[in-house]
């Protein structure tokens, strides 16, 4: 497979972003929103974005093939193409769709490409600011030129857990489970694309983001396109995470659950404090 441009990659992705997602951010019309499910909306500008970053990836690297969040939702088998040979490029067009309808700021396009499962490179761009933070495999982590480190190795950085939206209502049920002494403080995460930002020092990634850096992450759903670029960012920075079995991350499972953390002894320190948490919210979170 040919050396990917990050630059060049990240160039569509930014066009892209201010063609089909920007013109329509607090000016969606009626008709322009739809429901997949249960508090899962879709919009005029998630299908657009990610039929022109679909256009230019594979016309970009020839041979290559997309899976992505709005193509999933209209044929399961697409899932399929992750056994394939070819380079996948996995997109999710607009990361917080929820926050896009409701006209807040904090949403992302999301970006990796992968090969036999294995992710090759990986970008998150905030359309708001036009930070794109990026990666490739070996070459550590970058935004605006800088290379940038896991917040949680600077004993200095102010730091919180982020768990997802479906984990933080069980923290405080005292019969699931019992903060320890050690724990930093807990907040729910604003999308996934805002979420892993957090995992690296700067004070001003993104725009409107929160400043307060994160040490963790914890998820229950891990869908690929939620989770494929930002786990590949968290690693090329020296992160370490797993599934909630202790496993490495499979792709392929989107109810795995995610524990992410800045070493594999942090990991386990964070892992058996909350197995109670994890054991519940599996039961309780389909």
């Amino acid at each position: 497979m040919p050396k990917i441009d990050l630059a060049a990659v990240e160039m569509m992705i930014r066009d892209v972003a201010s063609t089909e997602i920007m013109p329509r951010f607090r000016k969606l019309a009626e008709g322009d929103v739809e429901m997949k499910g249960v508090n899962d909306p879709v919009t005029i500008a998630d299908k657009e974005s990610e039929r022109r970053l679909t256009e230019e990836f594979t016309s970009y690297l020839p041979g290559s093939l997309v899976v992505g969040e709005e193509s999933f939702a209209k044929d399961k088998t697409i899932m399929d193409r992750l056994d394939s040979d070819q380079p996948i490029w996995i997109i999710d067009p607009i990361d917080g769709t929820r926050n896009f309808v409701a006209g807040e700021p904090e949403f992302a396009v999301m970006v990796a490409l992968v090969r036999h499962k294995k992710t090759l490179a990986s970008w998150i761009h905030d359309p708001n600011s036009g930070d794109t933070i990026m990666a490739e495999q070996g070459a550590g982590v970058w935004l605006r030129g800088h290379k940038l480190r896991l917040a949680s190795n600077d004993p200095a950085t102010a730091r919180v857990g982020l768990v997802g939206s479906r984990i933080k209502k069980f923290i405080t049920e005292a019969a699931v489970m019992t903060e320890a002494a050690d724990f930093p403080k807990i907040e729910i995460g604003s999308c996934a694309g805002f979420d892993y930002p957090r995992l690296f020092t700067g004070e001003t990634t993104f725009a409107y983001a929160t400043t307060t850096r994160a040490t963790f992450l914890l998820y229950r759903h891990t869908n690929a396109w939620d989770h494929a670029p930002g786990m590949f960012l968290h690693h090329e920075a020296g992160g370490y995470s797993a599934d909630w079995s202790g496993q490495p991350y499979d792709m392929t499972k989107p109810r795995s659950g995610l524990l992410f953390a800045s070493s594999k002894d942090v990991w386990q320190h964070l892992y058996e404090q909350f197995q109670p948490l994890m054991q519940h919210t599996a039961k309780a979170v389909p």
